[in-house]
């Protein structure tokens, strides 16, 4: 697993700095590789794993000006425990009007560890406000888990090309969820154990646009939730965690 991860990983890093330097386009389609890594894995305010690296792929469409469709993919690679997942997902986003942005999808998650769970079937659906702080509100459900989340977040770029140098920016956000799950690895959990509460999050990225299709990003980020320390959510250790990040997306 970790021999073949690091090679889509390398293949992906040299397409993803080609793409970088052509900076083309592509009608209609485009296309958006990236990979990234991070010290931490967490999700929903839960540790999953230590680090990963996670390359990607999204093939776009767009039907009309309002319409896009698309199909992506996710390799989320551990580097020192047994872990992994492949998700692939289709979807569509929708211009509602000039202010608001519908989403959903559905995505099939394949899981590559010691767990009894081999995968996993989720839709989603939310919407963003083209505004300021772009807020948007999104809700999970996760079928084979009887999982529901729901999550709301917040985001602002500050651009410093005055500043620092053109193409330079800081990108915060923050974030707040709900989540309530009877099952975990698709077994049933226990009634005093069940997977209920509330997560929050906060993050903090140096981003640099190389071109106008190529993007840079490294940062720090936070998660946390509500759940007992020792609950099996947080496997008796700290509810709280934070981790460094770094990425770079590219579309043609």
């Amino acid at each position: 697993m970790k021999k073949s991860s690091v090679i889509l990983v390398f293949l992906i890093g040299v397409l993803t700095f080609r793409v970088a330097s052509m900076g083309a386009t592509g009608g209609d389609f485009e296309l958006v590789v990236g990979t990234k890594f991070a010290t931490e894995r967490v999700a929903h305010g839960c540790k999953i794993c230590g680090r990963v690296i996670v390359p990607s792929v999204t093939v776009g469409y767009k039907a009309s000006d309002e319409l896009k469709v698309f199909l992506s993919t996710d390799v989320i690679a551990a580097l020192e425990q047994k872990y992994g997942r492949v998700s692939p997902c289709i979807g569509f986003t929708y211009e509602a009007t000039d202010m608001l942005t519908l989403e959903a999808g559905y995505t099939r998650y394949f899981y590559l560890s010691g767990d009894k769970q081999k995968h996993s079937n989720e839709i989603y659906g939310g919407v963003t406000a083209n505004v300021l702080l772009s807020p948007a509100v999104y809700s999970f459900y996760d079928f084979n888990n009887e999982d529901f989340s729901i999550e709301t977040k917040v985001s602002h770029k500050f651009d410093l090309g005055d500043i620092v140098a053109p193409g330079v920016g800081v990108r915060i956000g923050a974030k707040v969820g709900y989540e309530r799950a009877r099952k975990c690895s698709g077994e049933c959990i226990a009634d005093h154990e069940k997977r209920d509460f509330f997560y929050y999050g906060a993050t903090a990225d140096i981003v640099y646009d190389i071109n106008s299709n190529a993007t840079a990003r490294v940062g720090v980020a936070y998660e946390g939730n509500s759940a007992n320390k020792n609950s099996w959510v947080n496997s008796g250790t700290t509810k709280n965690f934070t981790w460094m990040n770094a990425s770079i997306d590219c579309s043609f």
